[in-house]
């Protein structure tokens, strides 16, 4: 016959309470699987946040369209900036903004213009305004534009895995931000897309929302 031995103590009673035995090997692996956890899940939030938001349609009127500019993307670059043009012209139709504002490097502005105008949109009603090639520094200069002409709403135009990333970006630097992603080729949701997005905008939350300044306050 085995002998099971219990540690404990008697009360007065006779009847045995059982002492907790915490091991040191047991709370290292709850904390460990715990850690673990919270690491699998940023990055599957930061994937479900990317596919709900591409889904957004936002045709509210605001006070300019900005086209993001592809320099920096993972996909045909000319095809993504046509799409995002295109896009672009749709809400000016629509009456979404009576100004389309085109971001990205100068040498690129003129046929950009050219373009929007070919898609039935005035010269006149097309702004520039240079930029780099990342997220984070261009939407801070269309932050620094949008305060310096007293507008704070801005439609913006990017390919649907990346609205998500510009949209809490924009925000940060106080635009009133809608989402409206262009389509066509090289925008689809695909499998690399997403994780490449996912990456970046954990690495939004995690490290550069906490640098970013208010640019443009409420009016």
């Amino acid at each position: 016959m085995s002998v099971h031995r219990t540690r404990g103590w008697t009360c007065e009673h006779g009847a045995v309470a059982l002492e907790p035995v915490t091991s040191p090997a047991r709370i290292f692996t709850f904390v460990l699987t715990v850690g673990l956890s919270l690491l699998l899940l940023i990055p599957i939030g930061a994937a479900a946040q990317i596919v709900l938001t591409s889904q957004i349609e936002d045709e509210s009127k605001t006070e300019v369209i900005v086209v993001m500019d592809p320099t920096g993307a993972w996909n045909n670059q000319r095809a993504a900036k046509s799409g995002r043009l295109m896009r672009a012209s749709e809400l000016y139709t629509s009456g979404v903004a009576p100004v389309i504002m085109v971001t990205g490097p100068n040498r690129a502005f003129e046929k950009s213009r050219a373009e929007l105008e070919e898609l039935g949109v005035p010269a006149n009603d097309v702004i520039y305004q240079p930029t780099g090639t990342d997220t984070l520094g261009t939407l801070a200069v269309v932050a620094t534009l949008l305060k310096d002409l007293g507008w704070s709403s801005a439609t913006i135009v990017t390919d649907p895995a990346h609205s998500a990333r510009a949209q809490v970006t924009a925000g940060k630097y106080g635009i009133d931000s809608h989402m409206s992603p262009s389509s066509g080729e090289g925008t689809s949701l695909t499998a690399e897309y997403v994780a490449r997005e996912a990456i970046a905008l954990v690495r939004y939350y995690l490290y550069n929302q906490w640098e970013l300044p208010r640019i443009v306050v409420d009016k």
